[in-house]
C-alpha cells in the first residue's frame, strides 16, 4: 500500500509485474485475505437469529450478507478495512505516547498523579466512560502524542470541484492531492516556536483559541474523516490508563535522536527501547 500510495502507476497490475512487484503485491494480499478469514468465518456460518448483538460489526455485516444485500466479498472488504484502518494507528499511538512520556518524565508523574486521583488503587480496576471524561491531562497528552507524532502522517483526497486556496493557487476538479499532516502539526506559525517539541500545553483552551479548527487533524477532518475516531480515543485512553497507573516508563533515548521513515504510517528508522518499572502503589 505504500509503494502504490508513493507511486500511483504500480496499482496497474501490468505494470506491477513489469517493474517486479507483483509477487510481493499477490502474497501480502493473500496473507491479509487470510487472516481476514479466519476471523469471519465462524459469524458468516450464523443465521441471522443467532447474531444478537448488533451492534456488533460483523454481525451487522454478515446479517446484511445474509439478506442479500451484502455478498462475502463485501463483508471480507469491509473487514479488511475495520481491521487494518484501527490495528496498526492504535497500536502506534500507544506506543509512541508512551515512548514520548519516558523521553519526558515530568509529563509522566502529572498523568501519573491524576490517575491515582481517580483510580487510588492499582492492579485490576474498571474504567468507566465517565472515568475517561474526568481525565482531563491524558487527554492534553494524548492529543499532544498524536499531533507531534501523527499516525498518519499524509492523506490522500481528490478535489470534487475547483479550488482557490487561500495563498492564490487554483486546483482544477478531479485532482488528486496530498495533505501533509505531519508539517501542518509542526507549523511554528500555528503552533508556536516550541512546535517541535513535547508540551501537553499546547492543548489547554487559551492556546486553542485562536487556532483554526484544521490546525489539529489526526484523525482528518470533513466528510471523509475517520469513522472510528471516538472508539479509538476511548479504547487507547483505558489502555494508556491501565499501564500508566501500574507501570513507570523510562528510556534513554534523546527525542532529538529520532529518524522518521517515510511511509503511510509513521515509522522510525530506530525504535526506541522502553524501560518498564512496576509502580508500588
Amino acid at each position: 500500500m505504500t509503494e502504490i500510495f508513493f507511486s500511483p502507476w504500480l496499482i496497474s497490475r501490468t505494470l506491477r509485474q513489469l517493474f517486479g512487484r507483483e509477487d510481493q503485491y499477490f502474497k501480502a494480499k493473500t496473507e491479509i485475505r487470510g487472516f481476514i478469514n479466519k476471523l469471519i468465518e465462524p459469524t458468516l456460518s450464523k443465521v441471522s437469529e443467532q447474531l444478537k448483538d448488533k451492534n456488533n460489526f460483523l454481525n451487522l455485516a454478515t446479517d446484511l450478507k445474509n439478506r442479500g444485500i451484502f455478498t462475502t466479498q463485501n463483508v471480507e472488504d469491509h473487514s479488511v478495512q475495520i481491521v487494518f484502518a484501527a490495528f496498526e494507528t492504535t497500536a502506534n499511538t500507544v506506543a509512541y505516547t508512551l515512548m514520548l512520556l519516558a523521553m519526558f518524565p515530568e509529563y509522566q508523574e502529572k498523568a501519573f498523579e491524576e490517575l491515582c486521583s481517580l483510580f487510588p488503587k492499582s492492579g485490576d480496576f474498571d474504567v468507566s466512560y465517565s472515568d475517561i471524561k474526568n481525565l482531563v491531562y491524558l487527554d492534553l497528552i494524548l492529543n499532544e502524542s498524536m499531533r507531534l507524532l501523527t499516525p498518519v502522517p499524509i492523506v490522500a483526497r481528490q478535489t470534487m470541484r475547483d479550488v482557490r486556496l487561500s495563498n492564490g493557487i487554483f486546483i482544477p476538479k478531479g485532482v488528486q492531492i496530498a495533505i501533509d499532516i505531519f508539517h501542518l502539526h509542526r507549523d511554528k506559525k500555528i503552533w508556536g516556536e516550541n512546535a517541535d517539541t513535547f508540551d501537553p500545553e499546547h492543548f489547554l483552551p487559551h492556546n486553542l483559541q485562536e487556532k483554526h479548527p484544521y490546525s489539529f487533524i489526526p484523525f482528518t477532518k470533513g466528510i471523509r474523516n475517520c469513522i472510528g475516531w471516538r472508539h479509538a480515543l476511548i479504547s487507547i485512553k483505558i489502555i494508556l490508563t491501565k499501564l500508566l497507573r501500574t507501570y513507570k516508563f523510562s528510556t534513554s533515548f534523546k527525542f532529538e535522536d529520532l529518524d522518521f521513515v517515510e511511509d503511510l504510517t509513521l515509522k522510525f528508522k530506530t525504535v526506541p527501547l522502553l524501560d518498564i518499572q512496576r509502580r508500588d502503589c
